[in-house]
């Protein structure tokens, strides 16, 4: 097994976390920016419509757009320390930009203390307006297209593997997350008196 490889998977995996934990500092419990003072494109506009095209019908916001183009640049800053880009190299990081917002957007759901995991249904979380196999569609187009990104066309399925490996330790961990979260009770909210106050789960 490449060490390399796993470390990789984990360095990417703490990402996800630490921007799953942020947005909860910052939405508290309403989603999508809805009680931010953020910009809000007109919906008759035509960026904010193919805005909401591409993410199942998403309101196009000024907090949106530069938190994911602070990870996209993130993602990109090998290529200004000495890495070489190439189409394939581009590929693996456009795959693991999918990965991360997945995966960050889900333990949003899990790690935040003034939201209830058992509200993470198609009925209740607003803003993922689709969802197949009680999950959003753009979770399931996302996984889509960060193996066909990372597995290249033609298909290499030593890639595919990879990738499968990651999705094996992104999903083990998410996991062991949400046993903290719900069990340990690691991210219950503590009131100003002291006194812990359980609103997950």
């Amino acid at each position: 097994m490449n060490l390399d490889l796993i470390i990789h998977i984990l360095y990417l995996f703490l990402f996800s976390f630490i921007l799953a934990f942020l947005e909860t500092q910052i939405e508290g419990g309403s989603g999508w920016a809805k009680n931010l003072p953020t910009w809000r494109a007109l919906n008759s506009k035509w960026y904010a419509k193919l805005y909401g095209k591409i993410l199942g019908g998403k309101e196009l916001t000024g907090y949106h757009m530069m938190i994911f183009s602070m990870v996209f640049i993130f993602l990109h800053y090998p290529y200004f320390s000495g890495k070489v880009w190439s189409l394939s190299s581009e590929a693996v990081t456009l795959s693991h930009f999918f990965i991360i917002s997945i995966y960050w957007d889900f333990m949003w759901f899990v790690i935040n203390p003034r939201y209830d995991f058992k509200d993470f249904l198609a009925q209740k979380v607003w803003w993922h307006k689709k969802w197949f196999l009680h999950m959003p569609y753009e979770y399931w187009g996302g996984w889509i297209l960060s193996a066909v990104l990372y597995a290249r066309i033609p298909f290499n399925f030593t890639l595919f593997e990879e990738w499968l490996l990651m999705m094996g330790i992104f999903t083990v961990l998410t996991t062991i997350v949400m046993i903290f979260a719900d069990v340990v009770g690691v991210f219950n909210q503590v009131n100003q008196n002291g006194s812990e106050r359980k609103i997950l789960h």
